[in-house]
């Protein structure tokens, strides 16, 4: 075969490899940065937010950086205003989390939700496994954060599979886009 073929071959692959890794920084992108349907302080203790479309939601934490968050002394509880039917909150197994220069925000609870109105109150409990709670009691010497600093927030999310779906969509676009551009320049030496 003509190197004429294998450079148009192997250059085809660099729209390809752009497609793959747009797609999946896209896909990963969607772990972190879902639509925000609701950010309430932690001081108001109850909220409102509407559901627009059914699927996997999130619980995240976001406050100063370096403080001690009061996780340990509240449990969230999402009830749907209908119904009044109480949401299974399911504890984040990756816990993703994102730091800015002053604060982060870190996810803790998922849940599913089908389309409607919900209302999210904060009671007395733990929002963390039982294992974490108990780091929490000997972290008293970290300072703790000012209440009117911290905030509940809730996310549209996705399943962690299409997450890590991304990670190699990501990889291979990358490679696609460098090895055709490379490979393709240099089929005239390879072939």
């Amino acid at each position: 075969m003509p190197v004429l073929f294998y450079r148009i071959l192997f250059f085809a692959l660099v729209p390809f490899g752009v497609y793959l890794l747009i797609k999946g920084i896209r896909q990963v992108r969607k772990c972190f940065y879902g639509d925000l349907l609701l950010e309430l302080p932690y001081l108001d203790q109850a909220g409102l937010f509407e559901v627009k479309k059914a699927g996997i939601h999130s619980i995240w934490f976001k406050g100063q950086l370096y403080r001690r968050i009061p996780s340990d002394q509240f449990r969230p509880k999402i009830i749907n205003s209908v119904t009044d039917e109480e949401l299974v909150l399911s504890y984040s197994l990756l816990a993703p989390s994102i730091t800015g220069f002053g604060d982060g925000r870190v996810e803790v609870l998922k849940f599913f939700a089908l389309p409607g109105q919900y209302r999210i109150m904060l009671e007395e409990g733990s929002s963390v496994p039982k294992l974490l709670a108990v780091l929490f009691r000997f972290a008293k010497s970290i300072k703790p954060i000012d209440p009117a600093q911290f905030f509940i927030q809730v996310r549209e999310s996705q399943t962690r599979i299409l997450t890590f779906i991304g990670i190699p969509m990501i990889l291979l676009g990358a490679g696609g886009i460098i090895g055709g551009i490379v490979i393709g320049a240099l089929a005239h030496e390879i072939f």
